[in-house]
């Protein structure tokens, strides 16, 4: 559910004219010799905002000779990343009770609606799916309820435990047939409260007067059995469950509808104790648990959960998108301390445009999503009624895939219904329709002067590029496709649009730093390259992180400077990286400047291997490495020096390799 924390925005990155015709020579000189596809076909799919186009056809493209363009984007397959499971929304009480009336009018238009949102033939394949545990803020009721409103005896606290019929009515029947179009839907759970009567303040809502309200310690057993039998409950009920949340947006605690506050020592005690023995003693071990559930505005939750006994109970961590300052990068941050942990975008009320409170669209969020390692992306309603409900407090304005529209007589029958696709479902299905569950993504530029990207290689070999015109004019970009050819394409603002082909693959290249290589050098906090603030050619312009854009200044050639030190040298502006002065002090930050043979100490790197991929950056003046300011995720950010901290992810970065010798 979406709230407002504004936070500062990071600082743009200015692109002068002559710093772009600088960047585009130098394009020219380090891009690697393919053997070209030239003829090779692509087919193309556009969603348009003004809705002439939702996810139409159009001529197909044909790759010409390798070549550069003012933007540019890049397709690598010889780099793989993480595995698809697909792309959803949250079938919410106010979703399923909407998606009822339409079957009580008609039967054809609900097996249509259902064909459009699961079937990945006629419709957009949605597979990954969100479930409340419970009432969120989006329901039909006059009340918020849970399974178990009352506390049983003392022996058996959740003895009247019972499905109500808000769930045995529309949610779950809704559920079982949409299962019937697609079987292979992921269905992921999450509690907003536990119910009442385990809370601090005894009430599902979670600031009732004045302050935050959590889980009783007396009631830790109970509130794990209430989720077991919830679980077992919907599995029976032939709705299978994959996986868990502990609770929803633990770190914000709502005043109109169901929330709980919990510590990250709270919920690690509680799935560590509680949650995983009670599952696993039931036959349960396959369901998942996914800590976290909250925005991308921080990682510290997420870190004390990794540091917390319930790390090996976790398979992954949920993330959501709200707030002004949301950075998908914190995905990133996470899944580089513990690659074997899952990651996953579970909440978005996201549109064509950004909000207030919301800083990407919807596929701007979801390919960005992707490219910080989630392996699903989930909206939140998938139906709301045209005025943003039914909904018991919360979210005034929240967005849903389609919307429907229903007129109810006195003895409330459905006298009239009608279903329509909003720009949501087609932005989605740019992704959901062409990435299918099992693809594997694929190396892409990030963000190209707002042209958002992501591509991946589905199980049948065809590559999809995904692609969105965040600006707020049409924008042309050139895509050059695993080094075998290139072709340039206009995109209207706000527009998104799909790439599919068979593309010859790229050439695989070594990612261990040799002399003469020219290499994207990646932090491992924030899996942004460094590059030279503004795109700079001047001596002493400041170094910084930055999402990755293709352009050359974040390309770096390494130069022997001898006894097993290298020069970096910008491919931009071919000056080096430098410590200014020669400074010894912790947090000077690095500049670029112009180098002579060799250089001078100043100039002169040692990298060494901590394993994984990964490298430290030693500056030979000051034996100090080279370190992201403060852990950051955001873009500008001040690539300084400091003393070495053995483990510290801030001074780790990854040489991508551009081409080696």
């Amino acid at each position: 559910m979406p709230h407002a924390i504004p936070l500062p925005q990071a600082l743009p990155r200015r692109r002068p004219v002559w710093a772009i015709l600088a960047c585009l020579a130098a394009a020219f000189l380090v891009a690697p010799t393919p053997v070209v596809a030239v003829g090779e076909t692509v087919q193309v799919y556009l969603t348009t905002a003004d809705g002439a186009n939702q996810l139409t056809q159009q001529s197909n493209i044909t790759l010409g000779q390798v070549s550069s363009g003012t933007i540019n984007v890049r397709v690598n397959d010889s780099l793989t990343y993480q595995t698809i499971v697909g792309f959803g929304a949250s079938f919410t009480d106010s979703s399923a009770f909407l998606m009822k009336r339409v079957k009580s009018y008609s039967t054809a238009m609900y097996d249509a609606m259902l064909a459009d949102l699961f079937s990945t033939g006629t419709g957009i394949g949605l597979a990954y799916w969100r479930l409340p545990i419970g009432s969120s803020d989006f329901t039909d009721a006059a009340v918020h309820w849970s399974d178990d409103d009352t506390q049983g005896p003392g022996g058996d606290p959740t003895a009247y435990f019972a499905l109500t019929a808000h769930e045995t009515d529309h949610i779950i029947p809704t559920i079982v047939e949409a299962l019937a179009v697609n079987p292979n839907l992921v269905t992921v759970a999450s509690a907003w409260s536990p119910p009442g009567w385990m809370k601090t303040n005894g009430n599902m809502i979670c600031n009732t007067g004045g302050s935050d309200s959590t889980l009783l310690t007396n009631k830790r057993q109970a509130y794990a059995d209430y989720v077991r039998k919830w679980i077992q409950a919907y599995q029976a009920a032939g709705v299978p469950i994959a996986g868990v949340t502990p609770i929803n947006e633990p770190q914000y605690c709502p005043t109109t509808y169901p929330g709980m506050a919990w510590t990250s020592s709270g919920e690690a005690g509680w799935v560590h104790s509680y949650l995983r023995p009670t599952l696993n003693a039931a036959g349960l071990s396959a369901v998942k648990i996914y800590g976290w559930d909250h925005n991308f505005t921080q990682s510290t939750f997420a870190e004390e959960l990794l540091d917390s006994s319930a790390a090996p109970d976790l398979a992954g961590f949920a993330w959501h998108c709200y707030d002004s300052s949301a950075d998908p990068a914190y995905m990133t941050k996470i899944y580089n301390v513990d690659p074997t942990k899952e990651v996953f975008e579970t909440e978005c009320s996201s549109d064509t445009y950004p909000t207030d409170i919301i800083r990407f669209s919807t596929p701007e969020m979801a390919l960005l999503s992707l490219q910080n390692y989630a392996r699903g992306v989930a909206l939140w309603n998938v139906a709301l009624d045209p005025s943003g409900g039914p909904h018991l407090g919360g979210c005034v304005g929240c967005l849903p895939l389609v919307t429907i529209d229903s007129t109810v007589d006195g003895q409330g029958n459905v006298t009239w219904a009608s279903v329509t696709k909003r720009s949501n479902y087609y932005q989605l299905g740019q992704l959901s329709k062409f990435m299918k569950p099992g693809a594997t993504r694929i190396d892409s530029t990030v963000n190209a002067h707002g042209i958002v990207t992501a591509a991946v290689k589905n199980p049948t070999g065809e590559e999809v590029l995904v692609a969105t015109n965040a600006n707020s004019s049409a924008t042309t970009f050139t895509v050059t496709w695993n080094g075998q050819g290139s072709f340039s394409y206009t995109l209207p603002s706000r527009a998104t649009v799909t790439f599919i082909g068979t593309i010859p693959a790229a050439p695989v290249l070594s990612g261990t730093p040799v002399a003469g290589g020219t290499y994207r050098v990646v932090s491992r906090t924030s899996g942004k390259p460094i590059g030279v603030y503004g795109a700079s050619m001047d001596d002493g312009a400041l170094i910084v992180q930055f999402s990755d854009d293709a352009d050359p200044d974040q390309r770096w050639t390494l130069q022997d400077a001898g006894s097993g030190y290298f020069n970096l040298i910008n491919v931009n502006s071919g000056k080096a990286l430098d410590n200014p002065g020669g400074s010894r002090l912790n947090g000077t930050q690095m500049q670029q400047w112009t180098i002579v043979g060799t250089g001078n100490n100043n100039q002169q790197w040692l990298l060494t291997s901590v394993g994984g991929g990964w490298y430290t950056i030693k500056n030979r003046t000051s034996s100090k490495v080279l370190d992201v300011r403060n852990g950051s995720v955001s873009d500008a950010a001040a690539i300084q020096q400091w003393t070495y901290g053995s483990g510290n992810p801030n001074q780790q970065f990854r040489f991508v390799p551009y081409s080696t010798p």
